[in-house]
């Protein structure tokens, strides 16, 4: 039986970064009999995570660090001679660690001595975010951007977190400021799809996702979203395409593939659909 596409009726939030290497779900049960299936993955699971940007490599993500991990013991001091560098190493190696109090007291302390170090303050609002201190984390991009207006990658990773907290106009000035500095910068792209997409503006969310996937390829979070869009404006074969890529860069994302059987459920393929919601299913409760 084919399915008619439904609007979605609200909205969800946004879990927290995927790095990028520079000092930086629950899908529902349903089968093809059923007659209720949401317009969206997203509708039905969490969304991808918004990208952020650090200034060295990190292996971990926000969503992966939660603050309940985080000490409440104070870190202790380290030698008064200590040097930037040095100390950029000790907050970076805490925040490998998820020892997300001494990071952030290392931070604070490097800023103390070199307020100028925007890489550090950028990277103290990234630890904040993980620990779910919106407030702090923002300050700290703020003042990144008091001292350095242009920096692109402060914008995007403050355009990513005003867009998880749904504050969607002062998201995409960041975003476009951020495009009208580098237009080449994929996390941008990315980002303000994806903040359009979760305010609805479908239409308008296709061509920067496919200018991110244009920049790099191996963007699951821009194939997924690109699929989220292309279902909505009724374009399911190029819906259907951006979904099985998503698939294929992150097998185990149970939105994708509930996306692709809402896809495959369109186009009256509900043996495939039924396939793609079990699979989603069985990922989601692992």
């Amino acid at each position: 039986m084919s399915r008619t596409k439904r609007r979605r009726g609200s909205r969800t939030n946004v879990t927290e970064p995927v790095e990028q290497a520079t000092d930086d779900g629950t899908a529902a049960q349903a089968q093809s009999a059923t007659p209720d299936i949401p317009a969206t993955a997203a509708a039905s699971a969490p969304e991808p995570a918004a990208v952020r940007v650090e200034t060295t490599p990190a292996p971990e993500t926000a969503a992966e660090a939660p603050a309940a991990e985080v000490q409440a013991a104070e870190p202790p001091p380290l030698p008064p001679d200590s040097s930037e560098e040095l100390l950029q190493r000790a907050a970076r190696q805490a925040t490998l660690n998820r020892e997300h109090a001494r990071a952030i007291g290392i931070y604070r302390e490097l800023l103390q001595r070199f307020p100028h170090n925007i890489k550090a303050r950028n990277n103290l609002a990234l630890v904040y975010e993980r620990t779910g201190d919106h407030a702090r984390a923002l300050d700290q991009y703020g003042s990144c951007l008091d001292r350095d207006p242009g920096n692109v990658l402060v914008l995007v990773n403050r355009g990513a977190l005003l867009g998880s907290m749904q504050r969607f106009a002062e998201a995409e000035a960041d975003l476009q400021a951020a495009l009208g500095i580098d237009s080449g910068s994929v996390d941008a792209h990315c980002n303000l799809g994806m903040v359009l997409s979760r305010k609805g503006q479908w239409a308008q969310a296709v061509p920067y996702l496919r200018r991110a996937i244009e920049l790099d390829a191996s963007r699951g979070e821009a194939h997924f979203y690109l699929g989220e869009a292309l279902n909505h404006v009724d374009d399911l074969d190029g819906a259907l395409s951006a979904y099985q890529r998503a698939v294929e860069l992150r097998p185990n994302d149970a939105r994708a593939l509930y996306g692709l059987g809402i896809v495959l459920d369109r186009m009256n393929r509900p043996m495939e659909a039924t396939q793609m919601y079990r699979r989603s299913r069985e990922l989601s409760l692992t």
